[in-house]
């Protein structure tokens, strides 16, 4: 999990245990290093969450990182999803897409940059909803939104 990621899990007060310590690993595997960072990888993701918070604070203080905006938070979490996508099955797909379009929508008012997801969402309403034929299919709107998440995860590195 990338640092923008976890502070948005955070700041929507979503975060677990988990994902301190995947955050922890995927810092440590890029060759960041710490003597808290090593401690937050040693705990199991059945570990008390504060417990955690307080170590993932001292990091930040160690390793000189500030806390993004939420725009930015947001975006790394979107990156995070776009992941998933790329790695999910068939049936997941729609509500991995539907959960960054509500980002979109919702938290970061249609940034142009990814109005790409409310077309793809109005895909998903049109195929679950409408009761007239489409010029598109279930395999083509995924085809699209794991196509869309490949891009996201290019532009943004």
């Amino acid at each position: 999990m990338n640092t923008n990621a976890l502070f948005y899990k955070i700041q929507k007060g979503i975060v677990a245990t988990e994902d301190y310590v995947k955050w922890s690993y995927g810092l440590i595997e890029n060759s960041v290093s710490s003597p808290t960072l090593n401690i937050i990888a040693s705990f199991s993701f059945s570990d008390n969450v504060i417990e955690v918070e307080d170590y993932f604070k001292r990091a930040l203080n160690e390793l000189k990182i500030q806390e993004p905006s939420f725009e930015t938070s947001a975006k790394g979490y979107i990156g995070l999803l776009s992941c998933e996508i790329i790695q999910a099955n068939e049936s997941e797909v729609f509500n991995l897409a539907k959960r960054i379009f509500w980002i979109v929508g919702t938290e970061l008012n249609y940034p142009n940059d990814l109005l790409e997801w409310y077309e793809i969402s109005e895909m998903i309403d049109r195929l679950q909803y409408d009761n007239v034929p489409l010029e598109f299919n279930r395999e083509d709107v995924i085809l699209r939104i794991k196509n869309e998440a490949s891009s996201y995860l290019r532009l943004n590195k």
